[in-house]
């Protein structure tokens, strides 16, 4: 899948969603907000990621919650990525959270604080993801995981606002920032696409 496929279908999937799902059967049926579209979006993003790194070793996990403990006898603290990446040694080596762009909060700078924080925190450490009583999978946070933030497209935010956010980010080095779509200049940003993970730090293990 390409950035240019990948964009499309996004694209597409969001004008399906300001439609009625079985039509208006004749009737004076309207819709106002559009549906929510984030499900799908997580789904094609997982797909094109896998495909453009084309490991089957690797597992893609979309929403999954994953727990650890910061004591022993602690708490289990749990999160869920929109999407997360294990490697062969189940060591998770990615952590992304979509958003299909940054009207949602214009001005980020605590809420990346707080995730540069929390990364921080479980670097290194040990977790576990259950998928059933069954099956839960004891893994490992990696040294060098960071909270990435994929952004679909730029707009729905003023452009000065948008430049300030993208330089308040580089200030943690725990937390990327990464906009797929250039609202403003009517651009695929390639080179965020070819940013989004490193081939390497996935594979090494």
């Amino acid at each position: 899948m390409t950035e240019i496929e990948f964009l499309d279908k996004i694209w597409k999937h969001q004008a399906k969603c300001k439609q009625l799902s079985e039509g208006d059967g004749g009737y004076n049926i309207r819709r106002g907000q559009a549906k929510v579209s984030s499900g799908y979006i997580e789904d094609v993003f997982a797909l094109y990621l896998a495909s453009r790194i084309n490991n089957h070793k690797l597992e893609f996990l979309i929403d999954k919650l994953t727990s650890l403990r910061f004591s022993p006898k602690g708490r289990a603290t749990t999160f869920k990525p929109d999407l997360s990446i294990l490697n062969s040694e189940d060591v998770m080596t990615e952590y992304y959270d979509l958003k299909t762009n940054l009207g949602w909060n214009r001005e980020i700078e605590n809420y990346i604080k707080k995730k540069d924080d929390f990364i921080q925190k479980i670097k290194g450490r040990k977790g576990w993801i259950y998928f059933s009583k069954e099956e839960i999978k004891e893994i490992i946070f990696s040294e060098n995981l960071k909270y990435k933030m994929v952004v679909v497209h730029g707009g729905n935010i003023n452009e000065n606002q948008l430049k300030i956010n993208i330089e308040k980010v580089k200030e943690y080095k725990n937390v990327e920032l990464y906009i797929l779509y250039d609202h403003y200049n009517n651009r695929i940003n390639t080179e965020h696409f070819d940013m989004l993970y490193k081939y390497e730090e996935i594979t090494k293990f």
